[in-house]
């Protein structure tokens, strides 16, 4: 079976799954996992990885999300595979089930041997359930179909389970009160930008500048948060790097509009022409933070990045634009109050035509894709998205971006038209063109699905990059689900 056979007919399964889903606007379950294992590479070459998933359950026994698999130990720092996974559970009792899933994906780096970067795991655990918490053992497979790459190994993977609120689509637009956070309880969405600057010679790296987001949570009592964040390099021979770290802070108010803080984290970062070892890394920040307007927010920090390798022993400069993504309710009354939105999550293929390599050669490239759109109004939004090459001989080839776009009202029974421009950091894979700093523009049309809560997006655009090329033309095709939150 070809590898974009395999892809396809996961993403298939994946929708045909999703849609089976029989209340569309109750609340999901939803499990969040981190596993380690060590799988092996050619040449008896150990790498330990580790993967992270976010699973919804969308009917019966059936669990479907994103997946994310990154290098923590050995010599491929800067290792990084996004993709897809579906996951049924059998019951045992006694707090017991067993967990058979598949996932596939795109990535590699690092020089890793990957091929197109397409990877594919299957994998079998037994988990033990106390309250929200789980931890079990895993069976898997890994294999990067084309290539010496095939690894069974045994692992260790720990979880939570909990409830994802959201509230009806026909919603948007109207005042609500929300008992609880909607989504994964995220409070603030920021991007950023910052500066790496090796301390000493760097082991030869140059500092480069990053773009990237973060996502996070206050914490209920306390003047802090936790959260995820994700950086991507966007210039010069660090195009390709690429880090992500979970972080948490605390905070104190001289002033009612200004915050200072501290806040640290720990992740995995690497690619491009940066050395990382084996890809683990701690960082530490003051921070400041001014509030512009209610529900916007500007800010900065000033710290250290510490890593396995000089490259990454560095100091960071950062500077960031806040939004919130829910507001607090009045005074004295519980949960929040807003008005809802509309926020959607897809997942998708991206193929770019002809894009020239480091060899001089020119080829195409396919790319597994996620997509998350925030509506600011019936015809506006704010988007994000993350592109990781599993076709195409460019294996650890990724793109990061963000931006806006434009469409005409969404409905139940109608076509949806609308256009996008993004910004953002891509490379690897031995990819010259569209890489380093990069913007997509597409143009896309969207047919409603099911009861119009999920579309198919069909987009063609245009993608370039500072490495030189020109723009090449792109195509894409994305599965979206839609759901309302409450926002400011």
């Amino acid at each position: 079976m070809s590898r974009r056979r395999i892809t396809t007919g996961l993403l298939a399964m994946a929708a045909q799954v999703a849609m089976a889903a029989e209340t569309p606007d109750a609340p999901l379950p939803v499990q969040a996992s981190l596993g380690v294992e060590r799988i092996r590479l050619p040449g008896q070459e150990r790498m330990g990885l580790a993967t992270g998933q976010l699973l919804f359950n969308v009917g019966g026994a059936w669990w479907l999300g994103p997946v994310v698999h990154g290098a923590a130990t050995g010599a491929r720092g800067g290792f990084f595979v996004g993709g897809l996974a579906v996951q049924h559970q059998w019951p045992l009792g006694g707090g017991l089930h067993l967990a058979s899933s598949l996932s596939a994906g795109g990535g590699g780096g690092a020089g890793a041997p990957v091929g197109d970067g397409l990877m594919l795991r299957a994998a079998l655990g037994l988990v033990r359930q106390w309250g929200p918490l789980q931890a079990g053992l895993t069976l898997s497979q890994v294999q990067f179909p084309g290539t010496e790459i095939r690894s069974r190994q045994a692992g260790l993977v720990l979880g939570w389970t909990g409830t994802f609120d959201r509230l009806p689509v026909a919603a948007v637009g109207q005042r609500r009160a929300a008992p609880q956070r909607s989504g994964l309880g995220l409070d603030q969405f920021a991007l950023t930008v910052a500066r790496h600057q090796p301390r000493g010679d760097g082991g030869g790296t140059a500092p480069f500048q990053l773009v990237g987001a973060r996502l996070e949570r206050h914490f209920d009592g306390l003047d802090g948060s936790w959260g995820l964040e994700a950086a991507a390099a966007a210039q010069g021979r660090a195009a390709g790097y690429m880090e992500i770290l979970a972080h948490a802070g605390l905070g104190w108010r001289p002033l009612p509009s200004l915050k200072l803080g501290l806040r640290g984290a720990a992740g995995l970062g690497g690619g491009g022409a940066v050395l990382t070892g084996g890809g683990s890394l701690l960082r530490a920040d003051a921070t400041l933070a001014w509030d512009l307007a209610p529900g916007w927010q500007i800010g900065g920090a000033w710290g250290r990045t510490q890593g396995r390798t000089p490259a990454m022993k560095a100091e960071r400069r950062e500077l960031w634009l806040a939004m919130d993504l829910e507001p607090l309710a009045r005074p004295g009354s519980p949960g929040r109050a807003g008005t809802v939105v509309r926020t959607t999550w897809g997942g998708g293929l991206l193929h770019a035509a002809q894009v020239p390599r480091a060899d001089g050669s020119r080829q195409s490239l396919q790319a597994a894709s996620l997509v998350l759109e925030r509506w600011t109004s019936p015809h506006t939004y704010l988007t994000g998205q993350a592109h990781s090459a599993l076709g195409g001989n460019a294996g650890g080839y990724s793109i990061g971006l963000v931006g806006a776009g434009v469409a005409t009202a969404a409905g139940p029974a109608r076509w949806q038209l609308g256009a996008e421009l993004l910004a953002g950091g891509a490379g690897g894979g031995g990819v010259r063109g569209a890489a380093g700093a990069v913007a997509l523009a597409q143009g896309w049309a969207a047919l409603p699905l099911g009861d119009g809560t999920q579309r198919l997006r069909i987009g063609l655009g245009a993608l370039a990059g500072s490495g030189g090329g020109g723009a090449r033309p792109v195509a894409s095709a994305t599965w979206q689900v839609a759901f309302g939150q409450v926002g400011p």
